[in-house]
């Protein structure tokens, strides 16, 4: 089995890395811009067996997608998220052959702590804070697509379906490096989810208000739950390189499309950035 990573940027390089240390099969990179990768272009390669994975810029993937959809190949694992808008994701999913494995990769919906929380159905009210320090801001989609995909995907998880069945959203603040969202489930679950790029420090937090109980949890004890207690430790990309070895699509790729569409338009709207 070959793997080969197109995109030796940030995240492919970490995708590299867990490769290196799990198999010892051929890895190739393709990437114009870096200059240690195998290829500068896809074209480069005349093969279509092997597991890729699209880890470049995401105003790219469309267009890589259909070449490779186009190309033959049959196992594809895409990095969040998956186009930069819905009428380009739901073109993927349309033009994808029946026989074509395409993986959609949400890194933290296979975090056990976050698993965990989703297995609590009765959820009154969420509270998530995802904060980087913005030392990694990419050029080409805003901080909704990039940081706020995060909480989006996993409160799409716990609600377990797309924000297109809210009851209503609104944006109450949007600049260019930080957003705050509020809004209201169809059965009354209310949340607000506040997203930055320029907090001091790197941070994850997320408290869930069910009937009984609160349940908290914070990245910086990422495999403690409070009323929960220790959860087993596992790696979040080491598991979805699993599904992904596995052909097991887990996640809600198009359900997440269509909130991430839902929470752009509002921030559009808002944001003069």
């Amino acid at each position: 089995m070959t793997y080969i990573i197109i995109g030796l940027g940030y995240f492919g390089n970490i995708i590299k890395n867990k490769l290196e240390k799990k198999i010892k099969n051929k890895i190739i990179t393709v990437d114009p811009y870096n200059t240690c990768a195998d290829y500068k272009t896809i074209d480069e390669i005349h093969f279509t067996y092997g597991k890729w994975f699209v880890t470049s810029p995401a105003s790219t993937h469309h267009d890589i997608l259909i070449d490779l959809f186009n190309k033959g190949i049959k196992d594809i694992w895409v990095e969040k998220p998956i186009c930069t808008t819905l009428h380009k994701t739901l073109d993927i999913f349309a033009k994808k052959p029946d026989d074509v494995f395409l993986y959609c990769d949400f890194t933290w919906l296979q975090h056990n702590s976050i698993k965990t929380l989703g297995e609590n159905k009765d959820i009154k009210h969420v509270e998530m804070k995802w904060l980087n320090d913005g030392s990694m801001i990419p050029k080409d989609v805003n901080i909704v697509s990039d940081l706020a995909i995060h909480p989006i995907s996993i409160l799409t998880f716990l609600l377990m379906k797309s924000l297109d069945h809210i009851k209503n959203i609104d944006i109450i603040y949007a600049t260019n490096t930080s957003v705050l969202i509020n809004g209201i489930s169809q059965n009354n679950t209310t949340f607000n989810i506040e997203v930055s790029n320029s907090s001091l420090i790197k941070h994850r937090s997320i408290s869930l208000y069910c009937k009984d109980e609160v349940y908290r949890w914070s990245s910086l004890n990422e495999f403690f739950i409070e009323n929960i207690g220790n959860i087993e430790k596992t790696d979040a990309i080491e598991e979805n390189i699993k599904h992904f070895f596995n052909r097991n699509n887990i996640g809600y790729p198009l359900d997440i499309a269509r909130s991430l569409e839902i929470v752009n338009k509002k921030f559009n709207d808002l944001c003069t950035c």
